[in-house]
């Protein structure tokens, strides 16, 4: 039986809008080339930079900030060097451990007369080690878990790392490009690389398995929780960190929402919780600023 070409369009459009959300195709976020920048204020840019991220690149859809990132993206830093230089001295933290001196500037755009400076705060995950059918073991987080220790599994070795800093689940950090260093790590600026420079890129370490239903050797779950307390504590600090360095709070995003619309793209982070990373950089402030009670952050 053939179809009316009519009918078979109704059809086609019928069964689209039938299908759900995660399966339509996801807009990514609309890029503005004279801002060098994403459409919107920063506000509404890290919005729909931090939408939820879900196996297979399934991004959902943008809701509101947390507390912290709702008040302060965009807008000038306040807290002082001193006191976060004061805080690292308590902590025995290096500032070459947080991408650099802080008294350093942050990366520029490549191939601009007017270079602007980095804008973004990218998070991901390494999705790394697989461990394919295999259940992700129990000792992620433990000191003598190889893949937290970088000694041992230094992300500066080999092929070479593409983003700037690691976080292992101890939480503890190392630099293997500056923040300073404009180096791209997503396919966006693979892409558009006279945007290199503009993101700042944070990966953490966190394995995967392959989904049953999915294909020969793929890493599609992640282990939940995600991320441990301790991640989310030192990805606060490093974005504190970057964000004193320009003066102005950075805009986060996520490595597979800045991805969007590109073939192979990525699918991480996964897992990770805002709210906890958000109350994380608003509890941190409230340290090493020393005053009012950690709401006084928020």
């Amino acid at each position: 039986m053939t179809l009316r070409p009519l009918l078979l369009l109704s059809l086609l459009f019928s069964l689209l809008l039938s299908l759900p959300a995660a399966a339509q195709k996801t807009a990514a976020c609309p890029w503005a080339a004279w801002k060098s920048g994403f459409q919107g204020n920063p506000r509404a840019q890290a919005a729909c930079l931090l939408r939820p991220v879900r196996m297979y690149a399934r991004i959902g859809q943008a809701s509101a900030l947390p507390a912290f990132l709702d008040r302060h993206v965009g807008e000038k830093v306040t807290l002082s060097r001193s006191d976060l230089r004061a805080y690292l001295a308590r902590q025995h933290i290096n500032e070459s451990e947080l991408g650099g001196a802080l008294d350093a500037p942050l990366s520029r755009a490549l191939g601009r007369l007017v270079s602007p400076v980095a804008r973004y705060f990218v998070i991901h995950d390494t999705s790394y080690p697989n461990f394919l059918l295999e259940p992700i073991p129990a000792a992620i987080d433990a000191r003598d878990w190889d893949f937290n220790d970088f000694a041992l599994r230094n992300p500066a070795r080999g092929a070479g790392p593409k983003g700037h800093v690691y976080v292992n689940r101890l939480g503890e950090s190392v630099a293997v490009h500056g923040f300073d260093i404009a180096n791209f790590a997503s396919k966006l600026e693979k892409d558009k690389p006279s945007l290199t420079g503009l993101f700042l890129h944070v990966e953490l370490v966190q394995p995967r398995k392959s989904d049953p239903a999915g294909g020969r050797g793929n890493d599609g779950l992640a282990p939940e929780p995600g991320f441990t307390p301790a991640q989310y504590e030192r990805l606060a600090l490093l974005y504190i960190a970057a964000s004193v360095r320009k003066g102005q709070w950075l805009i986060p995003a996520f490595h597979a929402v800045l991805d969007t619309g590109y073939a192979n793209g990525h699918d991480d982070p996964q897992n990770f919780s805002l709210i906890t990373w958000s109350e994380s950089i608003a509890q941190l402030i409230y340290i090493m600023e020393q005053r009012g009670s950690p709401s006084t952050a928020q």
